[in-house]
């Protein structure tokens, strides 16, 4: 019996991906768990293995979108016909309906301006004098507010609407960019957190003077980042902190085993998170290579599935371009991200007396349904002690 290929399913956020290239040519004899084609979603590419051996039949075609879970191929006996399936899932019987009728009422009326008209008109409630007024004037009668029984838009209606005075049309755009890609992704991901959780932010202030002369030390070693020490003081706080490491899970908040830390990395069309996983037992130099790594990955469109999943907290590093805090954005399921501003030089009093010391701005913005004030605060200044003494995110 054939075996379905299918769309599968990158992430939570995923709800349909794209065919990049087939590896094996259709007809091909692959084995199971070979690589056989290359999908993408709006974040990264990934490459679908083969559910069983046999003969691999393609169904979809490159460049072709698909529903998450849309049949894309099957893998068949020798001999054996290929099952019949649409590949791209059905437009809903009301949309599909809706469009017929509107194309219908179009070729039904002739003229520019009244085929403009008629472009709209499906579905909307109006009279029969208000649709005739809609097409001499090339209105589309969904703009036209309708005051008639049931909101039916009547004559009155087009001809307020018509004589209304209307406003200045708006700027030229300079350039069009899709609001599409890994942009529309974000976008749904970070509406959709603000959304379901309840976000509060605590701020604080971190004396990271040692912290400068440590880093200064250990690059004479290898090479080493803020944001790697800052992994590090998190990944150690979340240890003594588990309720930060914890996600929602129906009516049941699971604290979860592993602490793998995702970071973010700014990209030209809008940013990924890579995780570095298990970060608690790694050592520095360990987190260092491994985020050297993924933001090399990252940047060139190469991470995994693996790679881009999993985490149970996340680090946001603005420092690099002037921020001195400012309010992250919670990426779910995790309860709690840091948002870490940049290093300045200040006059603080330090042991008694006034010098100049650096100093690093702390926001975590956690989810008050899971995580009260008082634990969120306590996690925070765990981390600003690592910071500030940077021996102790060491310690056993």
């Amino acid at each position: 019996m054939a075996k379905e290929v299918i769309m599968p399913k990158l992430g939570l956020a995923m709800t349909e991906g794209s065919v990049v290239k087939w590896l094996r040519e259709d007809g091909a004899t692959v084995r199971k768990d070979e690589p056989i084609v290359q999908v993408m979603s709006k974040k990264i590419t990934y490459e679908v293995k083969a559910p069983a051996a046999g003969v691999l039949r393609h169904v979809a075609r490159p460049k072709d979108s698909f529903r998450v879970g849309a049949v894309i191929g099957f893998i068949t006996a020798p001999g054996e016909a290929v099952p019949e399936v649409r590949p791209v899932a059905p437009v809903e019987p009301a949309v599909a309906a809706a469009a017929a009728a509107e194309r219908a009422t179009v070729a039904a009326v002739p003229g520019p301006a009244a085929a403009q008209a008629a472009a709209g008109a499906a579905g909307v409630l109006a009279t029969p004098m208000a649709r005739r007024l809609a097409r001499e004037h090339g209105l589309d009668l969904r703009q036209v507010p309708g005051s008639g029984p049931g909101g039916r838009v009547t004559e009155r209606d087009v001809l307020a609407y018509v004589e209304a005075p209307k406003a200045a049309p708006p700027a030229a755009a300079g350039q069009v960019i899709p609001f599409a890609g890994p942009r529309q992704a974000i976008a749904e991901r970070m509406t959709e957190s603000l959304r379901t959780m309840a976000q509060v932010t605590l701020t604080t202030e971190a004396d990271v003077t040692p912290l400068v002369e440590f880093r200064e030390a250990l690059r004479r070693r290898y090479e080493v980042s803020y944001t790697d020490l800052v992994i590090k003081a998190v990944a150690a706080a979340l240890r003594a902190h588990p309720a930060l490491n914890s996600t929602l899970v129906g009516d049941e908040i699971h604290l979860l085993q592993e602490v793998n830390v995702g970071f973010a990395v700014a990209l030209d069309d809008g940013l990924m998170v890579p995780v570095v996983r298990n970060a608690d037992r790694l050592s520095l130099q360990e987190v260092a290579r491994e985020t050297a790594r993924l933001a090399e990955a990252a940047r060139g469109g190469n991470l995994t599935v693996d790679e881009v999943t999993g985490a149970t907290f996340t680090v946001t590093n603005l420092g690099g371009y002037g921020v001195d805090a400012f309010t992250p954005i919670i990426n779910p399921p995790e309860v709690g991200i840091l948002g870490v501003g940049r290093i300045v030089e200040k006059p603080a009093v330090h042991r008694g007396s006034i010098a100049v010391r650096s100093l690093m701005a702390l926001s975590l913005t956690f989810d008050h349904r899971i995580v009260d004030g008082a634990p969120a605060a306590a996690f925070l200044r765990t981390v600003r002690e690592f910071l500030e003494q940077p021996a102790l995110m060491f310690g056993p």
